[in-house]
């Protein structure tokens, strides 16, 4: 997680025109700094509808670095997240490496929380709740409502000691939870050796075999939405080469503060009749046509929110020089 941290001054805490109690400025950047300066492992656990899946995390926050292994319960995957904008995915049973590079505006669970706040005054209010108990610690709640229909709601529970996130709620705009993450078990360690944030390693002599699919920064990207969805502003221009989508996919990320959407454009070698919806959780996918580019939009936002961004692509008209007399 990158950016400033928002302005402090006299002790409030300052968005927007908007003088937010101490209390809330405190609960948020104690949330932050346990997210990047605590070393921990745990298990937690993911629900939507009536799915449930548990993860178990070991997070080594050292040298001002943080490394993770998440590992599925029955250990059929893992994926070691590195500080240094690399992601890699194990899967022990197929003896596969999968190598990416994650975007910078990327953030997995628990470390969700939004680095520029000022201008989410505008899209949602936010207010401290009451105590919970969860994984065998005390917990305060933190309540984030969206201001319109193109956002979710969450509810942040931390944990009141150490300041660490230990559960999170994606709520709709009835407050029907649509998807939540959890810790079911969380023990903070003051050492965690590198060794605990690496692979699982393949039995002698069977290697992993390994698989890249890097993303790489595009500089000039030749999309845009028009007019897009109020709140979210391009934070990262990326690009691929693919022989499915036959040559270069344009990949952009829009971000409000805390709620993200990718768009990924691309060509197809046959144009699809229909757009397609699906959801899974909070998350949805929205596939269309748009000229002879197939543009795919999904995050964990409402439906209407990746439709009409998926909707407003366009290319940018490059700016014509005037010849010299």
């Amino acid at each position: 997680m990158t950016g400033a941290r928002p302005l402090v001054a006299a002790g409030l805490f300052v968005v927007s025109g908007v003088v937010l109690a101490n209390p809330v400025r405190v609960f948020l950047e104690r949330m932050e700094d346990a997210a990047h300066t605590l070393s921990y492992t745990g298990t937690f656990v993911y629900r939507h509808g009536p799915t449930l899946a548990a993860m178990h995390i070991v997070h080594r926050a050292a040298d001002g670095h943080v490394t993770e292994r998440l590992t599925t319960e029955d250990g059929r995957r893992q994926i070691i997240i590195g500080s240094r904008g690399r992601v890699t995915c194990y899967l022990p049973g197929e003896h596969k490496e999968f190598v990416a590079r994650r975007a910078p505006s990327w953030r997995a669970f628990p470390a969700i929380l939004p680095v520029h706040l000022k201008p989410l005054q505008r899209f949602y209010a936010w207010r401290l709740g009451g105590r919970a108990r969860l994984a065998g610690r005390v917990a305060r709640l933190l309540v984030i409502a969206p201001r319109d229909d193109y956002r979710y709601g969450y509810r942040l529970w931390a944990d009141q000691k150490t300041g660490l996130l230990l559960k999170v709620s994606v709520v709709d705009d009835r407050s029907r939870r649509i998807e939540q993450l959890l810790f079911t078990h969380l023990r903070v360690r003051a050492h965690i050796p590198a060794s605990a944030v690496g692979p699982i390693g393949a039995p002698p002599g069977n290697p992993y075999k390994l698989e890249r699919s890097e993303l790489f920064p595009d500089p000039q990207p030749t999309w845009t939405l028009r007019p897009g969805v109020p709140g979210f502003r391009l934070v990262t221009s990326l690009m691929r080469r693919s022989a499915r989508h036959k040559g270069v996919v344009q990949h952009l990320v829009y971000s409000d503060g805390l709620a993200e959407v990718s768009v990924i454009i691309g060509r197809r070698r046959q144009a699809v009749a229909h757009a397609e919806l699906l959801r899974l959780g909070a998350l949805h996918v929205f596939r269309t046509m748009v000229g002879r580019r197939m543009v795919t939009a999904l995050g964990d936002v409402p439906a209407s929110t990746v439709e009409r961004m998926a909707l407003s692509v366009r290319r940018i008209t490059p700016k014509v020089t005037p010849a010299m007399p």
